[in-house]
């Protein structure tokens, strides 16, 4: 009996020396440090030049360069503006060894997969488009881990567009006159384009002197607002100020004009910063590009325990473009992001916000 109860003390013995040997399976939170952290996006966006702007394909560089300050191995799928591809990719994600998915939820596509996916992922950031409330509640209950959701102010970009057109004419007027606005609106079945155009509204429905005579849906397009805009160009022909949803759709709206010859007879203004706008818009509002960047460096925090959550943030972050900001402009459509040490923002040094970042190109 004794040497039975030794060979099991010894035995027991053995199984503790080698468990401490063993490291059980991790969760991302309790990663080293040293061990690059696996984030997979999905891009919803084209994977290069397209008519709808080149902002999400900028949205994925900002984030590469992010991703090499910060010890973060990122992969991003796109979808190329397809979302039965988009709606795919994210299966294939949910089955990957990502520590991190990050989504975008165009049009509820997502929540519509993540409902109806049988594995759920502990570790899910949506960018720019997240689901409501209620369906976030739905995702957790399914045993989904929403960390985060940062999220452009589309109402405050929709607002500043307007502003800033009603005031570049009222530069050149000589009088305090009453002006006919134009809406070109993004694809309204998204978060974004209803929020921007409450944004114009709430604006232009305090002003007296500004009348929205016509309002309609560009999908987000060049060529559809350029063919749209041909039309109604000839209709509406002492319109004065033209909003776009983003500056795709005012590039369209830009050419007709020309076509048309009445350029020099319309403001036009659009949403996003894209290559070119300097010379075929009177206004750009834009910044919106660099959130999926500072995600990774919230994300990077959280990982290192410098903040306890991330949460849903509302970022307040567009600016109407001046040459102020042709450090960050250029820097993002020349992809040169990689002048700027981005580690400086995830140990708390600098605080990322468009002003800071565009300091750091402006030497």
């Amino acid at each position: 009996m004794k040497t039975a109860n030794l060979i099991l003390q010894i035995l027991l013995l053995f199984i503790a020396l080698i468990s401490s040997f063993i490291t059980p399976p991790s969760d991302a939170s309790q990663r080293p440090s040293d061990h690059p952290l696996r984030v997979t996006f999905v891009n919803p966006g084209f994977s290069g030049v397209n008519p709808t702007g080149n902002f999400w394909l900028n949205v994925s560089k900002v984030m590469n360069a992010v991703a090499q300050d910060t010890n973060i191995d990122l992969t991003v799928l796109y979808a190329e503006r397809n979302h039965i591809l988009m709606k795919e990719l994210t299966k294939q994600a949910l089955e990957s060894d990502a520590d991190y998915l990050i989504l975008v939820d165009e049009k509820r596509a997502i929540t519509e997969v993540l409902l109806n996916s049988v594995k759920p992922h502990p570790n899910i950031l949506f960018l720019l488009n997240s689901p409501n409330q209620l369906e976030i509640n739905r995702l957790n209950a399914k045993g989904f881990g929403i960390k985060a959701a940062i999220l452009p102010d589309n109402y405050q970009a929709g607002k500043e567009l307007a502003r800033e057109l009603v005031h570049t004419v009222q530069k050149e007027a000589q009088n305090p006159e009453s002006y006919s606005m134009l809406a070109f609106l993004g694809d309204v079945v998204t978060t974004a384009a209803l929020e921007r155009e409450q944004g114009l509204l709430s604006y232009t429905n305090r002003l007296s002197n500004v009348q929205v005579i016509d309002k309609v849906d560009a999908h987000w397009s060049q060529n559809r607002a350029h063919e749209l805009a041909r039309g109604l160009l000839r209709r509406y022909r002492d319109v004065e100020l033209i909003w776009c949803a983003n500056d795709a759709i005012a590039f369209g709206v830009n050419q007709a004009a020309i076509e048309l010859g009445i350029r020099d007879k319309v403001k036009i203004g659009g949403i996003n910063w894209d290559n070119g706008h300097v010379d075929k818009l009177d206004v750009s509002i834009g910044g919106h590009v660099l959130l999926g960047g500072y995600l990774l460096v919230e994300l990077a925090k959280y990982q290192q325990g410098l903040i306890k959550y991330i949460g849903t943030q509302k970022v307040a972050i567009f600016r109407p473009y001046s040459p102020t900001f042709e450090p960050i402009y250029k820097a993002t459509h020349e992809n040169n992001l990689n002048q700027i040490d981005f580690s400086q923002f995830v140990n708390q040094k600098k605080n990322y916000n468009i002003m800071t970042l565009n300091k750091e190109l402006n030497f």
